[in-house]
C-alpha cells in the first residue's frame, strides 16, 4: 500500500536523521522530507539568507509553504516534517522532550502526528520512551 509504505520511509527516515543531530548536539533545526511521483525520499532542509539562526517557527513555516505548494501541483505524493517539541505525557502534566512527525500525503487526509519522547540518562546518552500517534 503506497500511503503506508511512504508514511513508513518518512518516519523512518526522519526519526534516524533526528536521532543522529540529538546524539551529535543534543539539538536540531526543524527539516522534512519528501517522496516524489516516483516514491523516492528526498530530504530537504532550510537555508535562510538572513540569519545563521533562524527562528524555529520560520523553518516550519517556509517549509511547510514549499511542501504545500509541490503537493497541489501534483509534483510529490507525500511530506513529513520534523521537529522537537515539548509534550504532556501523563495526568500530572509533566512534559518531555519529543520528536514531532508531521506527515501529509495526497491520498489520506487521515494521518496523525507522531510523537517519539525522549531524555537523557545520567550517562548523558539519548533514551527514548513512549512514541504514539495524535489525530491532527
Amino acid at each position: 500500500m503506497e500511503i503506508q509504505k511512504d508514511i513508513q520511509n518518512i518516519i523512518d527516515y526522519s526519526h534516524n536523521f533526528a536521532e543522529i543531530m540529538l546524539n551529535n548536539g543534543k539539538e536540531y533545526y526543524p527539516f522534512g522530507a519528501k517522496i516524489d511521483n516516483n516514491g523516492e525520499l528526498i530530504a530537504v532542509g532550510y537555508n535562510d539568507n538572513e540569519t545563521d539562526f533562524p527562528e524555529s517557527q520560520k523553518i516550519i513555516n517556509e517549509l511547510t509553504a514549499e511542501f504545500e505548494q509541490e503537493l497541489n501541483n501534483g509534483r510529490i505524493r507525500a511530506y513529513g516534517l520534523t521537529y522537537d517539541v515539548r509534550v504532556q505525557t501523563n495526568s500530572l502534566k509533566d512534559k518531555t522532550d519529543a520528536i514531532l512527525i508531521d506527515i501529509y500525503h495526497r491520498n489520506s487526509n487521515d494521518i496523525p502526528k507522531y510523537y517519539f519522547t525522549y531524555s537523557w540518562n545520567e550517562k548523558n546518552e539519548l533514551v527514548f520512551g513512549e512514541s504514539f500517534g495524535m489525530k491532527k
